[in-house]
């Protein structure tokens, strides 16, 4: 590293030259303060004219997300399977998601009964009764 020439001082002026640099950082602080209470003044003005401010806006969500997805021990085609197992008659399918969610499936689903539908409507065990309107298990092969 190269070394740069400082133009020749004695030490006597050096050390006045650092006492006038330190009461001028002594001064500039001591006018900081100042202005800064004034400026709190200021603030306590205009608040108590203004009334309490409002806080201040967080991050958008992002839509569709409310949180983290719940978990479940079992998953939904095998909660469906195991209710329509207990009722050979079968059932309609706002009796079906009722009786998932009595069972304790957990779920944030706006609209719980469009997600049974698809699980019933996707599974290759479960038929749909078109004249009482209800699913059942297909009945299995021996």
């Amino acid at each position: 590293m190269a070394r740069r020439k400082s133009p020749s001082l004695s030490v006597a002026e050096l050390e006045a030259l650092l006492a006038r640099q330190k009461g001028r950082v002594t001064s500039l602080g001591k006018k900081r303060a100042n202005l800064q209470a004034q400026l709190n003044s200021v603030d306590k003005q205009l608040q108590s004219l203004q009334g309490p401010a409002a806080p201040p806006p967080s991050a958008p969500k992002k839509p569709g997300r409310r949180g983290k997805r719940p978990k479940n021990v079992q998953s939904l085609a095998a909660v469906v399977t195991e209710i329509l197992e207990k009722s050979p008659k079968g059932l309609s399918l706002d009796d079906l998601a009722a009786q998932v969610i009595a069972s304790g499936y957990k779920t944030k689903a706006r609209s719980f009964s469009n997600v049974v539908y698809q699980c019933v409507y996707n599974s290759k065990a479960i038929q749909r009764d078109k004249k009482n309107g209800t699913y059942r298990l297909k009945p299995t092969k021996k």
